[in-house]
């Protein structure tokens, strides 16, 4: 597996694999996207998006053939970088926190405003998500009634 950050101009490469495992899914010109190849076919894709001085990791996914190989955890290792304490988000699945637990994301109950707003118009909409942000803080671990698979990355 190859790991890559997409130039923006390469952006648009992403569409057709979301269209073909996560069709609602709607990558911009803004995104900072990572992707795991596999000879040239994108395997692995997640997206940073920049929501005024925050971002928010969104649009994680494994391509159902490959899940179960660990490449999720691989694709947000390499993304580690860009995450930055207070100022990185992710809104996830009930099922996946304790994935996103994994890489140093931690539940939270507020978020700044920006992000809060965006989180509350997805709560409005009755989507379950959870409000995780990034914390690598070494901390007691956190006990939650999530249970995590890494086949459940979508």
């Amino acid at each position: 597996m190859r790991f890559q950050w997409l130039k923006p101009i390469e952006n648009p490469l992403v569409r057709p694999f979301y269209q073909a495992h996560l069709p609602y899914s709607r990558p911009n010109k803004a995104d900072c996207i990572a992707v795991l190849r596999h000879q040239q076919a994108i395997v692995a894709c997640a997206r940073l998006r920049p929501i005024s001085e925050f971002t928010l990791l969104t649009g994680m996914l494994v391509d159902p053939q490959y899940r179960g190989q660990g490449l999720g955890h691989q694709l947000l290792q390499q993304m580690h970088s860009h995450f930055k304490p207070g100022y990185t988000f992710a809104f996830a699945l009930p099922p996946l926190v304790n994935f996103y637990l994994q890489h140093g994301f931690n539940l939270v109950s507020t978020a700044p405003n920006d992000i809060q707003q965006r989180y509350a118009a997805y709560q409005q909409q009755g989507k379950e998500l959870v409000l995780l942000g990034y914390s690598p803080i070494d901390l007691a671990p956190l006990q939650t009634d999530y249970l995590y698979n890494d086949s459940d990355i979508r």
